[in-house]
């Protein structure tokens, strides 16, 4: 929060991953970080939930799925479709917001587009089962971790096959970008937060929200900045 307690002013905000109904989704601080903003657009950019069994969902996770409809009454709210969010129509009828597979807008200038990035994913999109194996797994370490993530965060800094992921997907999402003739192209899906600049098209990654730190982007014309949470 800015001084005097006054909101910060930002024409867009894009998170990502924030996966609802894991045990491990720093919802509180969604919550806090968003309180912190006011902002003209909000882009959810994919897997905000962590699957449709709402039983996992608890009065905490709730609280943001009602937070998102209340901005949605004073800002623009699009929900971008993520490889654990289900399907649009379902979104769409469930949270009574805008829910895409993805979305094109200006900021300044600048063209951007803003889509999870599972798309990119070779396991997703050639091997679904393996693909959905490898993040059973991720969870699994997780939740044998507990609140210490240092083996996870080990793994994603350190894997070839995460590295690897995480530049196939940033690559892929930059050569579909120059398709779209768009300057900016925004994703999440990887859960390793990241820039890059290719073709002269520049790339955000957002991060998620069940790790530490958090991310979120922060758009002013065609400034973009990357911005972590402790």
């Amino acid at each position: 929060m800015s001084k005097g307690g006054r909101k910060i002013k930002v024409e867009t905000i894009i998170i990502s991953d924030v996966h609802l109904g894991f045990k491990f989704s720093r919802v509180e601080k969604v919550v806090e970080v968003l309180g912190n903003y006011r902002f003209d657009r909000l882009i959810l950019n994919g897997d905000i939930f962590n699957g449709l069994n709402f039983k996992r969902l608890n009065s905490e996770h709730w609280a943001v799925l009602s937070l998102f409809r209340h901005l949605s009454k004073f800002s623009e709210v699009v929900w971008i479709v993520g490889n654990h969010d289900g399907r649009a129509s379902v979104l769409s009828r469930l949270m009574g917001i805008n829910v895409l597979n993805e979305y094109q807008w200006l900021a300044g200038r600048k063209k951007c587009l803003a889509i999870h990035g599972h798309q990119f994913d070779r396991f997703m999109s050639r091997d679904p089962i393996l693909g959905k194996l490898a993040a059973g797994l991720f969870i699994f370490l997780k939740i044998f971790e507990g609140q210490n993530s240092f083996l996870t965060d080990w793994i994603k800094n350190n894997s070839r096959s995460w590295l690897r992921l995480s530049d196939e997907v940033a690559y892929k999402a930059i050569r579909y970008a120059k398709t779209k003739k768009v300057d900016y192209v925004f994703c999440g899906h990887t859960h390793l937060a990241r820039t890059l600049e290719l073709y002269g098209i520049k790339y955000w990654n957002s991060g998620c929200w069940v790790e530490h730190p958090a991310h979120l982007i922060l758009i002013n014309g065609e400034e973009v900045s990357l911005k972590a949470i402790k």
